[in-house]
């Protein structure tokens, strides 16, 4: 649809449809990046959103975020670009009048600009948060438990468990069709040399070991080492196990392979004995797998 008369009519009537976590997104035809939703939530209200962006698109401009901003926006965190920008509005016709002139002033789309419309709904992604928040909880007693106070938590709000000289991070994750995870996980080595040999020698450890795995960072010259728990329902024993490898097996083989790779070990990273940086990403992250 092109006339903004007969869009806004159309879009009245979608939005006042709309039954608990439905929403209506409206996506300006040749820039699907611009894609703005009307969403219902669940006691009956009403949200203007822009969606969080993941790694391959690019993230919203300076100018966007600021238009967004001024016009009541909030979003958890302006620097995580997969955080959506949202706005409770009173009733339809708000809604409708914001998301056009969202279009218009702030993504620089004509008036007249022809307009797909989809449906859909949010209703699996909230039920996988109170999933996620529900192991959330229970991973902050057990942690608490392990270590005899509350576990610190880290910039993306992963729990971090010092054991020994070990830094093991514990990561309540989700996958998009709502299935709970905990990645336990910590650094092993960093700035080694990514050599055909390093493949090969992590290869036939990981085909060694009864529980957990190395991984190669390739981009920052890392390595790690991971296990992963499946469901929200995970038995204590179970997450308690799986520090206990994490942090053992590092420990066992770091000092290994920074003699035959070189770099530096993450116990000297975080001792101050290394100046080598430790990586910025984490195990899992930027490839669409997970929440």
């Amino acid at each position: 649809m092109t006339d903004p008369v007969a869009a806004r009519s159309f879009l009245l009537s979608e939005v006042a449809a709309l039954e608990p976590f439905g929403f209506v997104a409206v996506v300006p035809l040749g820039h699907p990046a611009h894609v703005i939703e009307v969403t219902r939530q669940e006691a009956g209200g009403l949200q203007v959103r822009v969606p969080g962006r993941p790694p391959s698109v690019p993230e919203l401009t300076v100018v966007v975020r600021g238009g967004l901003e001024k016009r009541g926006f909030t979003t958890k965190d302006p620097a995580d670009s997969k955080n959506p920008w949202i706005r409770d509005v009173s009733d339809s016709d708000e809604a409708v009048t914001l998301l056009q002139e969202l279009l218009v002033e702030v993504f620089g789309e004509k008036r007249d600009a022809t307009l797909d419309v989809g449906h859909g709904s949010h209703k699996t992604e909230y039920e996988t948060q109170q999933k996620l928040d529900l192991a959330r909880t229970r991973v902050s007693s057990i942690v608490a438990d392990v270590l005899g106070r509350a576990a610190d938590l880290d910039d993306d709000g992963d729990f971090v468990l010092p054991v020994d000289d070990v830094h093991v991070i514990v990561a309540p994750r989700a996958t998009p069709d709502g299935q709970v995870l905990v990645r336990v996980f910590t650094i092993t080595n960093v700035a080694v040399a990514v050599l055909p040999e390093l493949g090969l020698f992590l290869a036939r450890l990981n085909f060694g070991l009864m529980f957990g795995r190395f991984a190669l960072d390739v981009e920052h010259n890392s390595i790690w080492f991971d296990e992963t728990l499946l469901g929200e329902q995970f038995r204590e024993e179970e997450l308690r196990f799986a520090i206990n490898v994490v942090s053992t097996t590092a420990d066992h083989w770091d000092d290994r392979i920074k003699q035959m790779f070189g770099g530096a070990t993450h116990q000297e990273v975080l001792a101050g004995q290394s100046a080598e940086p430790a990586p910025s990403t984490k195990p899992g992250e930027g490839v669409g797998l997970y929440l």
